[in-house]
């Protein structure tokens, strides 16, 4: 693991009420349900903060106004009703390379949600692994800021205080964020490029750089790529690589005949996070090794290939 900590600089004034939040110029034009998620501590979901709309307890300038009202630059905004109670803990062990006093970068297992209505996910287990912060807007507990596929594992970056969240998402949206994937690919890829293919109907694109090519019994190649989605689709990644007319090793969806390998799963890891801090506008760089199962395929495959080779000299 590779990890280069931020330098620690003054974060600026905490709000006065973690509760109110002022709409800072520039920032206008959101729907109030999702502003309000991002910056107030007390909403948990856009559902929750939808409902409170509706119910009058998000307020602006201390008036109710609907869930699809654009806020404005200086809008006050508040919320009267009670906060959500943090969700049921499903312990689980989790590795987390970074933490600070905003935020966090944890390691999801494959096979798991990040978040969503089910008990088993990645935000209910975050809560034993991370120390609550200490600023004045800390969330009720750390919640994850961008998700991964339920079938891959790596790096997902945590929100531990409102500002923060709000913060993060703007990254995010602004692709600020440079995210490394890990791959191995059915075939022989060859060079480096980038794909540019709609994904669901909206503009996608993707990069991709080979690392290395082996020979393999089963798909008589495998290329290993590193990945960078630009943009950040469902799937995007998975579906791209179909694209090249390399899918991913063991994808059910987008991978060919032979491209499956039974309880191995999928073979697609987040392995490096690299943004500027969103509190501190320090670097942070965050990386990971690939899993075990990307070499151990790889030897296995290999030493196949070897003594098929071999088989067929004598």
């Amino acid at each position: 693991m590779t990890l280069e900590r931020p330098q620690r600089i003054p974060a600026g004034p905490s709000p006065e009420d973690p509760d109110e939040h002022v709409v800072p110029e520039g920032q206008g034009g959101e729907r109030l349900d999702r502003y309000a998620l991002s910056v107030l501590p007390a909403l948990a979901t856009v559902t929750h903060a939808k409902k409170a709309a509706k119910r009058g307890e998000l307020l602006v300038g201390g008036e109710p106004r609907p869930p699809n009202y654009r806020v404005l630059d200086g809008d006050r905004l508040s919320f009267t009703g009670p906060p959500r109670p943090p969700p049921p803990i499903w312990r689980l062990a989790l590795e987390v390379p970074f933490e600070d006093e905003h935020m966090a970068v944890v390691v999801k297992p494959p096979g798991l949600a990040v978040s969503g209505n089910r008990f088993r996910s990645l935000e209910h287990s975050l809560l034993p692994h991370l120390t609550p912060s200490t600023e004045r807007d800390a969330l009720s507990w750390p919640r994850p800021v961008h998700r991964l596929d339920v079938r891959t594992g790596g790096l997902v970056m945590v929100a531990k205080t409102a500002r923060t969240r709000a913060m993060l998402g703007k990254v995010l949206e602004q692709r600020e964020a440079s995210k490394r994937y890990r791959a191995l690919l059915i075939g022989r890829l060859e060079g480096e490029g980038t794909v540019e293919r709609s994904v669901g109907d909206r503009p996608s694109i993707s990069r991709y750089r080979v690392v290395e090519h082996i020979r393999s019994l089963r798909t008589d190649w495998l290329t290993t790529v590193d990945l960078w989605p630009v943009t950040g689709r469902t799937h995007q990644l998975r579906q791209h690589a179909r694209h090249l007319g390399h899918p991913v090793l063991g994808d059910e969806i987008y991978g060919i005949e032979g491209s499956i390998l039974r309880g191995a799963g999928l073979f697609l890891w987040s392995l490096e996070l690299k943004l500027e801090h969103p509190i501190t506008g320090a670097p942070l760089r965050v990386c990971i090794p690939e899993p075990p199962k990307f070499d151990s395929h790889r030897r296995r495959e290999a030493r196949r290939w070897e003594r098929y080779t071999e088989a067929d000299k004598t």
